[in-house]
């Protein structure tokens, strides 16, 4: 007879029960009493919970330059309840840790903590949003500092500021709007905390979006916290025009790195997954194989495709980070692809597939963090109106694009206005016109 050591033994029952019980992937959505959406997923497999509160305050919507990256940097500081001293002590006992981050349509507080912490950092989220303190020498001392760097680091990048440029140029106002504060246009702390107030006031265009956590808890704790009251709750709702789509010319010369960016409109809304499997056909990063450049085209070149999509518009097209005329002949490689797939030429199901395949790993792969798994659920539920049933709901989109539905979008994009950027040394860098537009 054989015999296993009890340890082993043990150790093979934990494995093989792992297995015959897989986490659930259900997402469950709510309502709150004040009107905030909640999503949340309750997975067992992690030791660790995040919470995310989606906020309407993005760029696009502020009424001043630098607005919204200002308040992304004054939160997480004083609130009624507690000093910014006593919240780091508290995020730092509990095992926490709390982030901001600022896209064009949203502003988003993120908090991820070990599991069994979701009463207290509900409250935070809770205070940060109904009773920040907003203190004048915190906004001269932290927030005020802390952005005008963020905002020279980015200038000081090629391809952030290649890529912000080429927003302006594309949608003017609203999409349009930098990411970024201009240290030459001052802002003002009576102004923030006005743009902060009335974007935080409008509870029932809010979302909380939880993993880790069980739905019916999260949705006692976020009727307990963010009870709706008169003081915090606003009549008027946070709106911005319909985003249009202009394109343009820019020239940046700089000693930054050269880069060139070539760009089309991209989808007109978030339910046009085929602008995605066309970026990943054309190529774009990572490589999924070591030490390979991958089938698609333009893999070898030192250029990558980016598509930007938003809840009313989108941005596609190439960049490139390459030195005068060697920039000029990727850029024009790049689009000559581009052109070969709008004509149906060198474009088959095989390929599609492969570059579907290729954004439902980025997108799963993603969603094993915590706090990315949060914020592709927030994403997509706000910009799509609609929410997701289940995880695969994310990615699942991209197995159902055709190759038809490819080169509709490649013929789409080369339809509009080319937004055309160039930052570094601008005497080498090509025009426009050397690319025949």
């Amino acid at each position: 007879m054989i015999s296993l050591p009890t340890r082993s033994l043990c150790r093979f029952t934990r494995s093989f029960a792992t297995t015959l019980h897989p986490s659930p992937s259900i997402i469950s959505t709510n309502q709150s009493n004040s009107g905030l959406k909640v999503l949340s997923t309750h997975d067992n497999s992690k030791l660790t919970s995040s919470i995310s509160l989606f906020v309407k305050a993005g760029s696009r919507h502020e009424p001043s330059p630098g607005l919204a990256h200002l308040l992304k940097n004054m939160l997480f500081k004083s609130t009624e309840n507690r000093s910014a001293l006593r919240l780091i002590r508290e995020t730092e006992l509990l095992g926490g840790v709390l982030t901001t981050s600022l896209s064009r349509e949203h502003l988003i507080l993120n908090a991820e903590f070990l599991k069994g912490q979701e009463n207290y950092f509900i409250q935070v989220l809770a205070d940060v949003l109904t009773s920040s303190k907003f203190s004048r020498h915190e906004f001269n001392e932290e927030a005020l500092p802390g952005t005008l760097a963020e905002s020279n680091q980015a200038q000081s990048d090629s391809m952030i500021l290649a890529i912000d440029c080429a927003h302006q140029l594309a949608f003017r106002k609203g999409l349009g709007n930098s990411l970024f504060a201009d240290p030459s246009l001052p802002v003002s702390h009576d102004s923030a905390v006005e743009f902060a107030r009335s974007s935080f006031a409008n509870l029932n265009q809010h979302s909380i979006v939880a993993t880790g956590i069980d739905p019916e808890k999260l949705l006692g704790l976020v009727n307990e916290f963010f009870a709706p009251s008169s003081s915090s709750i606003s009549t008027t709702s946070v709106s911005s025009s319909k985003s249009s789509y202009h394109g343009g010319d820019i020239r940046l010369t700089s000693h930054a790195a050269d880069t060139f960016l070539l760009a089309f409109k991209g989808a007109q809304n978030s339910n046009q997954p085929e602008f995605t499997v066309l970026q990943h056909l054309l190529g774009s990063n990572p490589v999924l194989v070591k030490w390979s450049h991958g089938p698609s085209p333009l893999s070898s070149l030192p250029v990558k495709t980016f598509h930007f999509p938003y809840s009313d518009n989108g941005l596609f097209g190439f960049v490139v980070k390459a030195e005068g005329s060697h920039a000029h002949q990727v850029a024009s490689k790049a689009l000559a692809e581009l052109k070969k797939v709008a004509d149906g030429n060198a474009i088959d199901k095989e390929a599609v597939d492969r570059a579907a395949s290729k954004a439902q790993f980025l997108v799963a792969s993603s969603l094993e963090s915590n706090i990315l798994k949060t914020e592709s659920l927030g994403i997509q539920s706000l910009t799509t109106n609609t929410s997701p049933q289940g995880i695969q709901d994310l990615y699942s989109s991209y197995a159902q694009v055709t190759p038809d539905k490819v080169i509709q979008a490649a013929k789409s994009a080369l339809n509009s206005r080319p937004t055309v950027v160039a930052v570094g040394n601008t005497k080498e860098l090509p025009y426009a016109e050397d690319l025949g537009f």
